[in-house]
């Protein structure tokens, strides 16, 4: 992989120190003696995220054989395959307004001023099951039965959001700053929804971006207590921190502050994706000096991920269910309501499209940020590059005493710390990805069934005319013969 290069110029000296007691950091005292690389840089090092792409090189392919008249991909998709394409247009949106959340101008344009007054109950109910009082660090099976309420209290706001009313409609949210009212057909039932109409719906899209956030909301009560010995565990550097100051740490600590996972909570249902991704990290932040070592960043990142796909994969189970993605389009009603298959070949089609749109989502959710981005590679990028005032971003070498039965001195590395405003400088510029992970995935599952359509056109095509080329030298050996 590129940047070998770029990342050996972060020179890091090596000594033997004296053990020394950490103080607090001035982060206006913080020297820029190296500069972060632009993506110029980048691209005159020779670099590129992504060397190859089969997706990539099929879209280019695909698109190059459009005929006269056709722009884009969605010009020769079938009225059944454009079902499939308006389902990830409308999930796609609901995912960037959560992304983007109400504290930007994009929220201003898309009108979500109100959260809604689900979502200020469940803040208002969340706040009051915190009691100072009590001790803050909790074991795990606490936790579990504080999160076990924290849950019922979801389930039963989502009921009073069912997906019926909030989803149905799905195929027809348009994203006002891209839908071209000239050009594009809007609307599978051939009722042009211009951006008058677009607000009218406010109400049904509004329930739908709040029923995505309590599922965010209970997808991050899953995953904290999938990763409660993630989120336990004291690292290795830690660790030889402690060792360096003479103080014994136990690898595994047994409990985790009740406070931050309830603020990571409120995050989760009210905030951007921004600040899910600092509520991680003041999560991950055991000893509160807004400073991770490169593994504890990388799992927050990892974290914010998991729960955005655990997320999404619910909400587009719950779109296939409300609506059959391939009923006859005669059959759709002026309210938008389609028949349900009634014979059994029909039922099995649609059960079949079903299974292989969740197959395919669930891929595209696997592999967009780990195999096209490359998110692994770019973590590494960000905390090399990246101006870590810790340890004056120099790696120190230290001997610390090896409290076994030998007694003797054992030496070790400790790489520097990384602050949150150290990671989002960087981050900022080779991984915007990160503000918008519901909006990534779903683009790149539109990519994919763009991917899947045209391969179904290509295998029609060459089935089409190898009949006919079969036909014609059956006739020439039929005259032939008769001749």
């Amino acid at each position: 992989m590129a940047f070998e290069s770029m990342t050996s110029t972060v020179n890091h000296r090596r000594c033997i120190t004296s053990p020394t007691i950490s103080k607090p950091r001035d982060e206006s005292l913080v020297s820029k003696f190296k500069s972060i690389p632009t993506e110029r840089d980048v691209v005159v090092a020779g670099g590129v995220w992504a060397l190859t792409s089969a997706k990539r090189d099929k879209l280019v392919e695909l698109k190059a054989a459009l005929g006269e008249g056709q722009d884009i991909l969605d010009d020769v998709a079938t009225d059944e395959e454009k079902l499939d394409l308006y389902l990830a247009d409308g999930i796609n949106l609901i995912a960037k307004v959560t992304d983007v959340g109400s504290d930007t101008n994009d929220a201003e344009f898309y009108d979500i001023h109100d959260n809604g007054t689900i979502l200020n109950e469940f803040s208002s109910w969340l706040d009051n099951q915190f009691d100072s009082s009590l001790p803050d660090n909790v074991i795990k099976s606490v936790l579990e039965s504080k999160l076990e309420i924290v849950s019922a209290k979801l389930d039963n706001l989502l009921d009073r959001l069912p997906a019926d009313p909030c989803l149905i409609f799905v195929r027809d949210f348009l994203d006002p700053r891209e839908v071209d009212l000239q050009k594009k057909d809007v609307n599978i039932s051939n009722k042009i929804l211009d951006i008058d109409s677009f607000s009218m719906e406010t109400t049904s899209f509004q329930d739908a971006v709040i029923r995505f956030r309590l599922l965010l909301t209970k997808a991050a009560i899953d995953q904290v207590l999938k990763s409660w010995k993630i989120l336990t565990t004291v690292s290795n550097a830690d660790i030889d921190r402690a060792a360096v100051e003479g103080i014994a740490l136990q690898s595994e600590v047994d409990t985790l502050s009740l406070s931050k996972i309830f603020a990571y909570l409120q995050k989760i249902s009210s905030g951007n994706c921004s600040d899910r991704v600092t509520a991680a990290w003041n999560l991950l932040d055991r000893d509160d000096d807004g400073c991770l070592d490169q593994e504890e960043m990388n799992e927050v990142v990892h974290l914010s991920l998991r729960i955005e796909q655990e997320a999404l994969q619910a909400l587009f189970e719950e779109a296939l269910d409300v609506f059959p993605v391939r009923t006859p389009l005669s059959t759709i009603r002026c309210d938008d309501r389609a028949q349900v298959p009634q014979k059994w070949r029909q039922r099995r089609t649609e059960r079949i499209i079903k299974k292989k749109l969740t197959r395919m989502f669930q891929q595209s959710c696997k592999n967009h940020f780990e195999i096209e981005v490359e998110i692994n590679h770019r973590l590494r990028c960000i905390y090399s590059w990246s101006n870590k005032a810790d340890q004056d971003n120099q790696i120190k070498s230290v001997l610390v005493d090896d409290h076994g039965w030998s007694g003797r001195k054992r030496y070790v590395e400790l790489s520097p710390k990384i602050s949150e405003s150290e990671f989002r400088e960087v981050q900022d510029i080779h991984f915007t990805h990160l503000n918008r992970i519901g909006s990534e995935i779903l683009t790149s599952f539109r990519e994919d069934l763009w991917v899947l359509q045209g391969k179904g056109r290509e295998r029609k095509e060459l089935v089409r005319n190898s009949i006919l080329f079969l036909s014609v030298v059956s006739i020439v050996d039929y005259i032939i013969i008769m001749l």
